[in-house]
C-alpha cells in the first residue's frame, strides 16, 4: 500500500516522499529514475530491516571471495606448470583437473545424503560452518602452489571442501531468505532472484580486482600467502557478521530450550523449596503483568545477537539428548504401563533413567565421581550429580506427535529436570555420610540419584506433567508476546525415534 499525494505543479498524484519536489528528488529526474531502476533490479520488496544489514556484509564477503577465487585458480594453474607451454604437461594437467572435479562431486553426493536433514533446523550454524569449509578449500588450493607434487591430493581435498560448502550454502539459503520476509507477501522467489543478481555483479567486480591484484603481487610465495591470509580472515569475519544479523522468528530446539529455561526462571514461576515449581503461578499472571514477567525472554533480535553460530548447543539443549527411544533406558513392563497411564491424553512420554546405550559417557562420569570422593570435594560432587540428574531423563514422542506436542513435551521435560534437582543430596548430607561408620551410606546417597528410574519417579513425572499443563498456554502466550512464531511453524526438524501407544484422550 503506497501513500500518494496530489502535486498541483505537475497535476499528478505522486509518492508522499516526493511531495516537496527539489532538483535532487524529482521523480522524473535522471538521478531518481536511475536510482529507482537499480532498486527494482537489485533489492526485493517486503523485507525486514535485518535484510539490509545482511546484504551489506554479504556483498563485501562475495567480493573478497571472488578475489580469493582468482588467487586460488592461479595457484592451481601454476602448480600444474601450465605456464611452461609443454603439451604433455598440459594433457596431464587437464586429466588431474578432471579427476579432482569428479572426486569432489562424489564427496558432494555423500555429504548431501548424510547431512541433508540437519540443515533446516540449524541453518545459521551450518551456513557459518560452510564458510569455514570454503576457507579451508581456498587454503588447500593455495598450498598446491607450494607442493605441486601433491596436486591431485590437495586439489581434490580443496574441491571436496568447496563442494560440501556450496551444497550447505544452497541448502540453507531458503531458510535464511525466509527470515527476511516481513509477512506482507510471498516473495521468497523475489528475494532469491535479487540476491543472485547482486552476487553476479559483485563477483564480476571481484574477479576484475583479483586479476589486477594477481598481476601486481606476481608469483611470490610470501606475497600470495600474505594476501590470502588477510583476505580470508576478512571474508570469514564478513560471513560471521552477515549470519549474526539474521533474525529467525521460527524456533528450533536450541532456541526453544533456552526460552523454556528463561520462562521457568521468571519470578512468577520461581522454584519453591517445598513444592518445586508453583502450580498456581500461571493463573496468577495478569494481562497487565505480562510485559514485566516476560522481560527476560529474548526477542528474535536479541536471540540473533547472542545465540551460538559455530559451537554446538549447550549439552541439555541438544535434540539427541532430550529425545530418545524407550530402549534408551531399560524399562520394565510395569514402568511402561504406568507411563502410558500417566500420559494417556498426551502424545509423548517422560522417561527417567540412565542411558544404557552410552557406556563411554558413564565411564567418564564414574571417573569424575571417584575423583571427587577421593578428594572429598563434595561441592564438585553435588554439582556433577545435579548435571547427571538433569541429563538422565528424556522425551519419547508418539508417532503422531506434532510441533505443539514437541513444545509441550519440552516444557514438561524442563520442569521435570528442575524437580529432579530436589532429589540430589546436599553437600552437608554427603559430609555427614562420610563421617558415618557405615561406608555404604555415602554409596546409598549416590545410588539414590544415579540409579533413579521412571518407577521411582512416578510422582515427580505426574507432578511435572500437571505443571506443564497449567503453564503451557502461558508459555505460548509468552512466545507470541515476544514476537516468536506459533508452534505450528517451528523449525524443530525430524525426530526419528518415536513409539506407538494408544491415546485415550
Amino acid at each position: 500500500r503506497t501513500a500518494l499525494t496530489y502535486d498541483p505543479s505537475t497535476g499528478r498524484y505522486i509518492h508522499k516522499k516526493y511531495s516537496k519536489i527539489s532538483s535532487h528528488n524529482d521523480p522524473n529526474s535522471l538521478r531518481q529514475r536511475t536510482r529507482n531502476s537499480l532498486h527494482r533490479a537489485f533489492l526485493p520488496e517486503g523485507v525486514t530491516p535485518s535484510y539490509y544489514t545482511f546484504i551489506q556484509w554479504r556483498i563485501v564477503q562475495r567480493f573478497i571471495s571472488a578475489v580469493l577465487h582468482v588467487l586460488g585458480t592461479q595457484s592451481l594453474l601454476l602448480s600444474l606448470g601450465i605456464s611452461n607451454g609443454n603439451r604433455a604437461v598440459g594433457l596431464s594437467a587437464a586429466l588431474n583437473w578432471v579427476l579432482k572435479d569428479a572426486l569432489g562431486k562424489i564427496v558432494r553426493m555423500v555429504w548431501a545424503s548424510k547431512m541433508g536433514r540437519k540443515f533446516d533446523p540449524d541453518a545459521k550454524r551450518w551456513r557459518y560452518r560452510s564458510s569455514l569449509l570454503y576457507a579451508l578449500g581456498n587454503g588447500l588450493e593455495i598450498s598446491t602452489f607450494l607442493f605441486p607434487g601433491l596436486f591431485l591430493l590437495l586439489a581434490t581435498c580443496a574441491n571436496a571442501c568447496k563442494q560440501m560448502s556450496m551444497l550447505t550454502n544452497s541448502a540453507t539459503r531458503n531458510a535464511l531468505y525466509s527470515s527476511f520476509r516481513d509477512g506482507t507477501r510471498e516473495n521468497i522467489g523475489d528475494i532469491t532472484a535479487k540476491g543472485e543478481a547482486q552476487i553476479a555483479v559483485v563477483d564480476l567486480l571481484g574477479i576484475l580486482c583479483g586479476v589486477c591484484l594477481s598481476r601486481s603481487i606476481g608469483i611470490s610465495v610470501k606475497s600470495i600467502l600474505g594476501v590470502w591470509i588477510t583476505l580470508q580472515a576478512l571474508e570469514v569475519g564478513c560471513v560471521y557478521k552477515s549470519i549474526r544479523s539474521v533474525e529467525f522468528r521460527l524456533l528450533n530446539f536450541e532456541r526453544l530450550s533456552l526460552i523454556t529455561e528463561r520462562f521457568l526462571s521468571l519470578r512468577s514461576f520461581r522454584r519453591d523449596d517445598d513444592n518445586g515449581l508453583k502450580d498456581n503461578d500461571a493463573a496468577a499472571v495478569s494481562p497487565r503483568s505480562k510485559a514485566v514477567n516476560y522481560k527476560n525472554i529474548p526477542t528474535p533480535g536479541v536471540m540473533a545477537r547472542n545465540e551460538k553460530i559455530f559451537l554446538s548447543p549447550h549439552y541439555l539443549a541438544r535434540k539427541e539428548i532430550s529425545f530418545g527411544s524407550l530402549g534408551r533406558t531399560v524399562l520394565s513392563p510395569d514402568e511402561i504401563s504406568t507411563l502410558m497411564e500417566v500420559f494417556r491424553e498426551d502424545k509423548f512420554l517422560l522417561v527417567v533413567g540412565e542411558d544404557v546405550k552410552n557406556k563411554r559417557r558413564w565411564r567418564r562420569r564414574d571417573r569424575i565421581i571417584k575423583t571427587a570422593l577421593k578428594k572429598a570435594d563434595y561441592t564438585k560432587l553435588v554439582d556433577h550429580l545435579e548435571k547427571e540428574a538433569r541429563a538422565n531423563c528424556h522425551i519419547v514422542l508418539h508417532v503422531d506427535a506434532e510441533n505443539p506436542d514437541i513444545v509441550k513435551s519440552t516444557l514438561a521435560l524442563s520442569i521435570l529436570r528442575r524437580n529432579l534437582l530436589d532429589s540430589v543430596p546436599t553437600k552437608e548430607e554427603f559430609i555427614k555420610a562420610s563421617e558415618a561408620e557405615d561406608k555404604d551410606v555415602i554409596h546409598d546417597l549416590l545410588g539414590s540419584v544415579r540409579m533413579r528410574r521412571s518407577g521411582d519417579s512416578t510422582d515427580l513425572i505426574t507432578k511435572s506433567l500437571k505443571q506443564a499443563d497449567d503453564l503451557f498456554m502461558s508459555f505460548v502466550n509468552a512466545l507470541s508476546t515476544k514476537g516468536w512464531a506459533t508452534p505450528e511453524k517451528f523449525m524443530l526438524g525430524r525426530v526419528s525415534k518415536r513409539a506407538d501407544w494408544p491415546i485415550l484422550g
